[in-house]
């Protein structure tokens, strides 16, 4: 946490990191062994694919400042719906541009229950809109072309992804795993990747089970008393 990333890469590895110490450290992280399988299959492969999504001529910036807790309840507005004040800025942070991106709630929908077909169209008139408002303030660098690509590359799901710590698996198997593969669900896939995750793998999950069977009671322990 002190010290500033200097790339993207940094950043996104980082990212990653924290999402895997969670997997770690979490006592309630894994439900079974099948969920066990699924994350750490994700996370491996969120390794290896991230590059694919994000620009190398991009990768040094620019960043820009991004307010990341932007949602609906922090917006105020007046009877004509001009935006008056935002409020809970404590979560703001210099972004690389890429992973700047449209609200996911634009649908009213939560950020693992995105319905894409109702998102692609408000998606598209986000953007028009941006694009109109870019053009009034005729600024350095324009933000909506970036914003486009990352939409039709699935750099915005990428993005969604590394920033939910529980979000990003089924963000992944719905939204990125499939511009690569199209057999996610085979069991073979789980059994393979996981592997490569970390050594003994096997012994880690299961591990993982017991701390959740150990947490469940204690859980149940601390009600009861």
């Amino acid at each position: 946490r002190h010290i500033p990333q200097s790339t993207v890469d940094s950043y996104i590895n980082d990212i990653l990191a924290f999402h895997e110490r969670r997997l770690r450290y979490q006592p309630n992280a894994v439900n079974s062994h099948e969920d066990g399988f699924y994350q750490t299959s994700a996370l491996m492969v969120m390794r290896s694919v991230w590059p694919c999504f994000f620009q190398r001529d991009l990768r040094r910036g620019p960043f820009f400042l991004s307010l990341t807790d932007l949602n609906q309840s922090n917006i105020f507005v007046d009877s004509d719906w001009h935006i008056k004040c935002l409020i809970d800025l404590e979560w703001v942070c210099s972004h690389p541009v890429e992973m700047i991106h449209p609200p996911y709630w634009l649908t009213n929908e939560t950020i693992d229950l995105i319905t894409v077909d109702d998102y692609e169209v408000l998606h598209k008139e986000f953007l028009e809109a941006f694009a109109e408002e870019e053009m009034k303030l005729k600024t350095p660098i324009s933000l909506s072309p970036i914003l486009q690509r990352g939409w039709d590359t699935g750099t915005f799901w990428c993005s969604l992804a590394l920033s939910s710590p529980t979000a990003l698996f089924k963000i992944f198997y719905d939204f990125i795993q499939p511009r690569f593969s199209k057999v996610h669900d085979d069991p073979a896939f789980w059994r393979i990747t996981m592997l490569y995750w970390m050594f003994k793998v096997f012994e880690f999950i299961e591990d993982k089970v017991k701390d959740k069977e150990q947490y469940d009671v204690a859980l149940r322990k601390a009600f009861e008393s």
